[in-house]
């Protein structure tokens, strides 16, 4: 049975696992015992990762250092906080309880792990992607997670290691991403090329059609090198003055190469004839995945949208089209390594909307769906 389906409850205070917390007394006492026990102390003190060891509650009994040089000092004491209140889940703060009890909770790898631990008494290996929020801005993490039963005395704790995968889901990520891309204009270069070769076709055109993969290539070399240093927070915005409508015909242009788009009504609305300043190649950049989100999103004679409009001292470039997200996934669309496609190198493309619409270009992204369709936006100061 799916974790999502076993652990599906009707309690109000609810909107997933449960909500009931131990008292301040009763931690007290679990936490006493918890180190107490030698069994407890050798996790805590020896094992390498994060070291976490819940009550029945999901809530930290004891931790290991390297959970205290990751967290946030300023919040407190571990003692008594889940784990995504811990390291800073975004979705913990939306559920009624607290971490485990948001809607979002019922597809986090971590919460399904610990239960699923509890449920069957035995160790669960399993992955999650996180969220987190660090200052104005969230960012992206993988870990390995193990939840494993730990009997002490009359208590029954959890003990929860994780291991950050994020460095190397991320370069292998970028290196799937890359040379999926890469190897898809290359065959298309090839193809023209030996065209050109054959002479079966004018000259002329097969050049025109290979300056234009030569340029594509060249804007998904830029967009990769961007995408690694936005990471590392090397990359900053080049500003400059321009029109909305620029950016519009811009991503219009490149979406109207998508293989996909040719079967799709592209629709550029009119656009504030008010000049704003931005980074003209990452703000296209993002409104460009946006769009490509669509296309993918969308079947064959439905209309993609484009538009832009002034929102007192920002502006808002939104694209619409008339699919709906299903609420299975919709709190992990902006995930690193999280896609709704089967495909080898897909996945980043709605990370690295906020990537660059946020880190670097310091605006908000989000995405409105419902019965009316799926609308991405970025809103940015102009």
């Amino acid at each position: 049975m799916v974790l999502e389906e076993r652990y599906q409850l009707d309690a109000p205070a609810t909107h997933f696992a449960p909500a009931e917390r131990a008292t301040p007394e009763a931690l007290r006492l679990e936490a006493e015992a918890c180190l107490g026990h030698p069994v407890a102390r050798f996790l805590v003190q020896a094992l390498d990762g994060l070291v976490l060891i819940l009550d029945s509650h999901r809530q930290v009994l004891a931790t290991n250092d390297r959970v205290l040089e990751v967290v946030d000092p300023e919040d407190g004491t571990p003692l008594g906080r889940r784990p995504g209140e811990l390291f800073g889940c975004v979705h913990a703060p939306e559920g009624p309880g607290g971490c485990g009890t948001s809607q979002a909770c019922a597809h986090c790898g971590a919460v399904l792990a610990i239960l699923e631990a509890q449920h069957k008494g035995t160790p669960v290996r399993s992955e999650c992607l996180l969220t987190l929020r660090r200052g104005d801005h969230h960012e992206s993490a993988e870990f390995e997670i193990v939840a494993s039963p730990l009997a002490v005395g009359p208590h029954r704790f959890i003990a929860v290691i994780l291991h950050d995968l994020s460095a190397t889901k991320r370069r292998d990520a970028l290196e799937r991403l890359f040379h999926h891309d890469v190897a898809n204009l290359m065959q298309g270069i090839r193809g023209w090329a030996d065209l050109l070769a054959s002479g079966a076709s004018s000259s002329r055109d097969i050049a025109q059609k290979l300056a234009h993969l030569t340029d594509l290539l060249d804007r998904e070399l830029k967009s990769h090198r961007a995408m690694a240093q936005a990471e590392r927070d090397e990359l900053k915005p080049r500003l400059r003055a321009l029109l909305p409508l620029e950016i519009l015909v811009d991503v219009g242009d490149l979406l109207s190469r998508h293989a996909l788009a040719r079967n799709r009504e592209v629709e550029i609305l009119p656009a504030p004839e008010e000049v704003i300043y931005t980074d003209p190649e990452l703000l296209s950049r993002v409104v460009l995945n946006m769009a490509v989100n669509a296309v993918e999103a969308s079947f064959t004679g439905e209309t993609i949208t484009l538009s832009a409009q002034l929102e007192g001292p920002d502006i808002t470039f939104r694209v619409h089209n008339p699919g709906t997200i299903p609420e299975d996934i919709r709190s992990r669309i902006f995930q690193r390594s999280f896609s709704t496609k089967a495909s080898v190198g897909r996945g980043l493309g709605t990370y690295a909307m906020k990537l660059f619409g946020e880190t670097v270009l310091r605006g908000k992204v989000g995405f409105d769906t419902g019965p009316e369709g799926t609308t991405f936006w970025i809103r940015i100061a102009r």
